[in-house]
């Protein structure tokens, strides 16, 4: 074979034949996958031209193949070999991989190739009407029927003009005088947690709207986990949510969790308070948390741009989380600039007003000052609108998605992993239930035994004390018994002390009055039977008498 990958010199030729001789064969197994590729390639809809051309040209040989390489070698014209032909190194490398390919074909083993990337395929266009289209309407007239439901909970201290605001923000009187009196009139005044649920209906639409407000928070002396009750509550509603799931009739779920908490700052110009930051800290793993500066017609326009700019560094400062806005897909230029107007007016400064005001023949809804009127509804005079806006007209159901996809999902996580722990371990794993409950069995008996063990020993430490409070009481009744005998004793001493001095008086009182006690006693008997005799005469002689 006179090929030009041969006229290399030495005895590169001899080293080769069996590599080169087998080419015609591996190159026409190349060609007809290129050639299935190409094939693919246009079924797919994708460089059809080009495909189409290259199946279709002429193939022609490559300059390192001869003519006489038969069909298999015109098949492999296909192929761009022309790097081939630098040299023996790179001739013989070629020939070497061709080679290991042959054989691998050959012996059934392939080497595992790359998946193809999918093809996007775009959608084809149908020339009548079917219907799919009115899907939208169903949709539609099935949430109308349904209706929808927000709840809205609202966080900050008493007398920042939570109330208020909500009867601007849905221009309804949620919180009347009477039934919801103000903080001065007040009596309690510990954190409570009430809702209130009213039906509102807006051109033909009704929302079931929840309203969490929370009295007395921060209004005590030491407002140390006065937030608890707070969390307690948002708790309770996604554990009556994951109850309702689990039941077997789960039709209809009512939705009560908490969506959005709209945190009241006091206007202090002096930046976040640290009940705020444990507060918001505490919330922000919890709930949608949108920061609300309040009565912001205290500040000067200045004096609440400069605030805004502290609360935003302390809240990066101190990492809480609040709601972020999220990128929209319809209309991306008009919505993005919107959503940027809405992040930059974050923290919200509002101001709340229920009264109307006419103004050169306008009804206004504002407050009137001394020095002008504040238009609750101007968007160069406070944030009321933005904030409206954000919470009901764009970004409500982003809300309620955020709280079912996010802090639901992650309290449902928590709450599931709970249950497959016992003691702080594992319960759920994969093994065999028999295998399981037999561990489970051994794990009883082994709980049972030191329990055992642990009252046996707990019996023989109380059997102890009490032979021990035993001999110690017999031993104090013998120490007592010693010192009451050694008294006794001493007692006996001192008497028979007593007795001998008594003796030796006697004796010597005797000896003086040579007289002994035992004649004394005689003389003294003596003279009192005499008396006796003479009495007893003198009456006889008295009774004679008479």
């Amino acid at each position: 074979m006179n090929s030009p990958r041969t006229n290399g010199g030495g005895g590169s030729h001899q080293g080769g034949g069996g590599a080169i001789s087998a080419l015609p064969s591996t190159l026409a197994q190349l060609a007809l996958r290129d050639k299935q590729a190409a094939a693919s390639v246009t079924s797919n809809g994708s460089g059809s031209s080009e495909s189409s051309t290259a199946v279709g040209r002429p193939s022609t040989q490559p300059p390192s193949v001869p003519s006489s390489a038969g069909a298999g070698a015109g098949a492999a014209g296909k192929l761009d070999l022309s790097a081939a032909t630098n040299g023996n190194g790179d001739s013989n490398k070629l020939t070497h991989d061709l080679q290991e390919k042959e054989s691998s074909s050959h012996t059934g083993i392939q080497k595992p190739q790359k998946p193809p990337l999918p093809v996007r395929q775009k959608p084809m266009e149908i020339a009548g009407y079917v219907g799919f289209a009115n899907l939208p309407n169903q949709v539609y007239r099935k949430a109308v029927k349904r209706g929808f439901e927000f709840t809205l909970m609202v966080v900050g201290g008493s007398g920042l003009g939570k109330s208020t605001l909500i009867n601007s923000m849905f221009l309804s009187d949620i919180y009347n005088a009477e039934q919801y009196p103000g903080p001065s009139l007040r009596k309690k005044k510990t954190v409570a947690v009430e809702a209130t649920k009213v039906m509102l209906k807006e051109n033909g639409v009704n929302l079931t709207l929840t309203v969490v407000d929370t009295p007395g928070f921060g209004d005590a002396v030491d407002n140390s986990n006065c937030w608890v009750p707070i969390l307690e509550f948002v708790d309770s509603k996604y554990e009556e949510y994951l109850t309702a799931e689990s039941r077997v009739y789960r039709k209809t779920i009512s939705d009560n969790r908490v969506h959005c908490c709209l945190y009241f700052i006091a206007p202090s110009g002096h930046g976040l308070l640290p009940l705020d930051i444990a507060c918001m800290q505490s919330l922000s793993d919890k709930v949608n948390l949108v920061p609300v500066i309040a009565k912001a017609d205290t500040m000067t326009p200045d004096e609440v741009h400069l605030f805004k700019k502290q609360i935003l560094n302390e809240i990066a400062q101190h990492k809480i989380k609040i709601y972020d806005f999220p990128a929209t897909i319809e209309d991306v230029a008009e919505e993005s600039k919107t959503t940027q107007n809405l992040r930059s007016r974050v923290p919200f400064a509002v101001v709340g007003a229920n009264t109307i005001i006419e103004q050169d023949g306008k009804k206004i809804r504002g407050r009137r000052y001394p020095w002008g009127l504040v238009e609750v509804e101007n968007l160069t005079h406070c944030d009321f609108i933005a904030l409206r806006n954000m919470v009901i007209r764009t970004h409500l159901q982003d809300l309620k998605d955020v709280t079912n996809n996010v802090h639901y999902e992650n309290y449902r996580c928590r709450k599931l992993s709970e249950l497959g722990l016992v003691d702080g371990k594992a319960r759920l794993s994969n093994k065999n239930p028999l295998t399981q409950m037999e561990e489970e069995k051994r794990e009883h008996e082994q709980k049972m035994k030191k329990m055992e063990a642990e009252m046996e020993q707990v019996f023989d430490m109380k059997v102890k004390e009490k032979m021990q409070k035993l001999k110690d009481s017999e031993l104090e009744l013998a120490r007592r018994h010693e010192e009451r005998k050694k008294a006794l004793e001493l007692q006996i001493r001192e008497l028979d002390e007593k007795r001998r001095e008594f003796e030796r008086e006697k004796k010597e009182w005797e000896d003086v009055n040579h007289v002994t006690l035992e004649e004394l006693k005689r003389r003294s008997l003596g003279a009192n039977s005499s008396t006796d005799n003479v009495d007893g005469k003198k009456e006889k002689k008295k009774k004679g008498l008479f």
